[in-house]
């Protein structure tokens, strides 16, 4: 049982750490650009088209360089809050 919590701790400390750290990437785009480059990575549209109705899904993550910087900040937060 004590697996299932470390593994959502690290999944919402991922995701955290991810969206923050692209956030920032973003607003600081314009001071260093480097921060904003990244991945584009997913699937391309797919599309039903029914009598009715009509409904597209698409599904893209971009990684970005300070997506990936955040991610490593926020472990590294997690992991000093543990120790202390």
């Amino acid at each position: 049982m004590r697996t299932r919590g470390r593994t959502g701790r690290i999944f919402i400390t991922l995701l955290v750490g991810l969206f923050f750290g692209a956030i920032l990437g973003h607003i600081l785009k314009d001071v260093l650009p480097i921060l904003d480059e990244g991945l584009k990575v997913g699937l391309k549209p797919l599309s039903l088209n029914l009598y009715l109705f009509d409904m597209s899904l698409s599904l893209y993550f971009r990684i970005t360089l300070a997506a990936i910087i955040g991610m490593l900040i926020a472990f590294l937060v997690v992991d000093l809050t543990r120790r202390y």
